[in-house]
């Protein structure tokens, strides 16, 4: 089963995570990206020379951007009350049971009103996304 959070644009491909997580045989896949910096990153080396600046750059590291494959199983652990990122996906990450599943597309978030904007923007420069 597919699982969405309600408040994010992305275009992943999801054929492929359905594959992914058949392939990798886990109760859960969570789809991951590398959020954009909402500041200006900045290149440095092991002695503090700064070698340059990156505006809107993508971090290092790897987050839930909420789009998942779950099984039956894994649906049933999730608690009545409360967050299942915060409780069954570190379970079952600790059980060895929790995959990735990469996503280097777009990935527009909608928790404040500026990325609202953002995300209406894009919409609006591309209308095939509401057809």
């Amino acid at each position: 089963m597919f699982a969405l959070n309600g408040d994010e644009l992305v275009d992943v491909d999801y054929a492929a995570l359905l594959v992914a997580h058949r392939a990798g045989g886990a109760l859960a896949t969570i789809t991951v990206a590398r959020p954009k910096s909402q500041f200006g990153l900045v290149d440095l080396d092991d002695d503090d020379v700064v070698h340059g600046f990156r505006e809107g750059g993508q971090v290092s590291f790897w987050v839930n951007c909420g789009n998942y494959v779950l099984t039956t199983e894994a649906i049933e652990r999730f608690p009545d009350r409360g967050d299942h990122e915060s409780t069954t996906f570190p379970e079952l990450a600790g059980e060895g049971r929790l995959r990735a599943f990469r996503h280097d597309g777009l990935w527009l978030t909608v928790n404040t009103p500026k990325e609202l904007r953002v995300a209406c923007d894009h919409v609006a420069d591309h209308p095939e996304w509401l057809a």
